[in-house]
C-alpha cells in the first residue's frame, strides 16, 4: 500500500465526515463544498501556544477526496513550489471546515507532499 492508501483506510475506519468549504465572491457570495473523511481531535494542553488556543481543533484530511471532487474547481493544479496550490485551504476566513454542522475557521493549513503529490492536509481550525 502507498502512504495515501494507508491514510485513506485509516480515515475511513477512524474518521468522520466533514465539509471543506470555500466562499467565493464579495457581493454575490457562493460556497464550494467538498465532503471529506477527516480525523478530528482537540489539542492537548502541552500543545497550546501563542497561535494554538484552547478550543482549537486539529483536522487531518487526505487529498483523495479533494482530488476526486476537483475542489475548489476552476483553477489548474500546479506542483509546488512554483505557485500556490488551490487545493490547499486558505486561512483568513474564506475557507472553513464544517464539523458536526458547525463551521470553523481555518487558522493554518500544512500541506504534505510526497514526490510532488499532495497527499495530506493538517489543519488547525477555530470556532
Amino acid at each position: 500500500m502507498t502512504f495515501a492508501a494507508d491514510l485513506d483506510l485509516m480515515l475511513r475506519l477512524e474518521g468522520q465526515d466533514v465539509i471543506l468549504r470555500r466562499t467565493i465572491g464579495t457581493t454575490n457570495q457562493t460556497s464550494v463544498d467538498c465532503t471529506c473523511r477527516a480525523l478530528v481531535r482537540g489539542y492537548k494542553p502541552d500543545q497550546l501556544s501563542d497561535s494554538i488556543m484552547q478550543g482549537d481543533t486539529q483536522v487531518i484530511i487526505s487529498a483523495t477526496d479533494i482530488n476526486r471532487a476537483q475542489w475548489p474547481g476552476g483553477l489548474p493544479i500546479t506542483s509546488p513550489p512554483a505557485t500556490t496550490d488551490p487545493r490547499v485551504p486558505r486561512s483568513g476566513g474564506s475557507d472553513k471546515v464544517v464539523i458536526e454542522g458547525r463551521a470553523r475557521t481555518i487558522m493554518a493549513a500544512e500541506p504534505i507532499y510526497i514526490a510532488g503529490d499532495l497527499v495530506r492536509l493538517n489543519l488547525q481550525v477555530r470556532g
